[in-house]
């Protein structure tokens, strides 16, 4: 599938989930710190946050987190 494509272009292809996964990651890590979490400690949800690609900070975010 990729084998046309140089470092470059898989790069310039990858970026934009890359980017994406980085700002979901720092915002959840964000919230972390400010709100109240539920079923785990604080830091096994950063454990899920950081370690957990792109569906740990949206499990954090979704069900994590205490609604007020």
């Amino acid at each position: 599938m990729f084998d046309n494509l140089n470092t470059s272009e898989i790069i310039r292809l990858f970026a934009p989930l890359i980017i994406i996964q980085l700002g979901l990651m720092i915002f959840s890590i964000y919230r972390l710190t400010k709100d109240k979490v539920k079923f785990l400690p604080k830091w096994a949800w950063l454990i899920i946050i950081v370690l957990g690609e792109i569906l740990g900070p949206l499990m954090f975010l979704i069900i994590g987190r205490e609604k007020e």
